[in-house]
């Protein structure tokens, strides 16, 4: 069994990964913000496990990490990038503070994270970019996060090929919608105005548990999700025309407050 770092580890996802991979007899280091959530989800988990309460947005974040992990003799052979946030809302309405806030914590945090534990990395070590579909395919209302994750993962593209002498895997997973608190009720009025289809957060940790078991550098959740990802990257314009007939469900619902 591995020492695995989770980021994100209170939140709906992070919670179902942990407690996947606890089951499995892992060694966690739980990573978040909130000190008392991070006890309290320590332990609730079979096995022993450590936490570190810890402001991914800062700026100091890869050595801050480094720092961390040294005093406490904490030697991650995995590197779980889960946090994340997203926000329903047209680019031009977008405040751009949160703009930033986006991209520092979904993208610039996960590298920032990367480096700070790549030089401590042995072969056989495995990192796993936790990104979204809207990473894949560019969705209106979710313009800034997708740019983030689509960001995350040409970083995990480039990455895995630039560590592959090292023998060190790089995999970037991309859940549809997943029901968690992370969701605003516009967005959850959103999926049921369009018959999006949302998956439970146990189903992105499974997804998590079998790259672990087995990696690969890309893996897509959900069908029609995974075929609409093969398109767009092929013929863009169809999906051009599909997004086109859900624009203004998809505006009115990024306006509306719930």
């Amino acid at each position: 069994m591995k020492q695995i770092l989770l980021t994100g580890a209170t939140g709906g996802i992070g919670q179902a990964i942990a407690r996947q991979l606890a089951g499995e007899g892992h060694s966690l280091v739980l990573v978040a913000r909130n000190e008392e959530q991070l006890q309290a989800l320590a332990d609730s988990l079979p096995g022993q496990h450590q936490w570190l309460g810890m402001d991914l947005t800062r700026p100091d974040l890869s050595s801050a990490l480094a720092q961390a992990l040294a005093a406490r003799d904490l030697h991650p052979q995995i590197l779980i990038n889960n946090a994340g946030s997203n926000e329903l809302r047209t680019f031009e309405d977008s405040d751009w503070q949160s703009v930033e806030a986006q991209l520092r914590l979904n993208l610039l945090a996960p590298m920032a994270l990367v480096h700070g534990l790549l030089p401590g990395l042995e072969p056989e070590a495995q990192i796993i970019n936790i990104g979204s579909v809207l990473g894949e395919i560019g969705y209106p209302g979710y313009v800034a996060y997708g740019a983030a994750k689509g960001g995350l993962k040409r970083f995990s593209e480039a990455l895995g090929r630039e560590l592959k002498d090292r023998n060190i895997a790089v995999s970037y997973l991309a859940p549809r919608s997943t029901d968690t608190p992370l969701n605003s009720p516009n967005v959850v009025a959103l999926n049921q105005a369009l018959g999006n289809k949302v998956d439970k957060p146990e189903v992105v940790a499974k997804a998590v548990s079998l790259l672990i078991k087995r990696p690969k550098a890309n893996m897509v959740l959900g069908f029609p999700e995974k075929l609409f990802t093969r398109i767009n990257a092929l013929l863009p314009v169809l999906v051009d025309g599909a997004v086109d007939k859900q624009l203004a469900v998809i505006k009115r619902h990024a306006k509306e407050t719930l």
